[in-house]
């Protein structure tokens, strides 16, 4: 029927790949701001199964994650979460001053855990984990999309 085949193999193959490439980006898996969610995401859950049983002996451990959450954190706020794309014009600058602003009360929660981890005061520790998973939630719930992490 096709007088090459093999070349009609290719050509598709060729189509198939570029269709990935144009697509790709749109999918978001790995955008600058999901690669420091991920990170965050590692860190975090490392450090609330040590603080179920701190040790006094891992807490540069400790703080290596806390350094982690925060650097992490810090890299996201000047990003503009997916979700972004779909708020009408005239609500962008509050929406992502919203989100700044969440990611803010997030570093400077991680500069309070990283003072209890430091001073040993490990009820005040688990205390700051369980106060920054809630603002985790919350900050996922209004400023991430269906799509991001998934």
């Amino acid at each position: 029927m096709f007088p090459n085949m093999e070349m009609l193999k290719l050509s598709l193959r060729l189509c198939l790949l570029l269709v990935f490439f144009v697509l790709a980006p749109g999918l978001h898996a790995d955008s600058p701001l999901e690669k420091n969610m991920n990170q965050m995401r590692k860190s975090f859950r490392q450090l609330k199964m040590a603080m179920v049983a701190p040790v006094e002996a891992d807490k540069q451990k400790y703080l290596g994650w806390v350094a982690d959450l925060k650097a992490a954190a810090q890299a996201s706020e000047t990003l503009e979460p997916e979700k972004t794309s779909g708020i009408p014009t005239a609500q962008k600058t509050a929406f992502l001053e919203g989100y700044k602003n969440k990611m803010q009360e997030l570093i400077d929660q991680f500069d309070d855990l990283g003072k209890a981890i430091e001073a040993g005061k490990w009820e005040e520790a688990k205390s700051l984990v369980g106060q920054i998973n809630q603002v985790q939630r919350e900050g996922h719930e209004k400023y991430r999309s269906e799509n991001e992490g998934h």
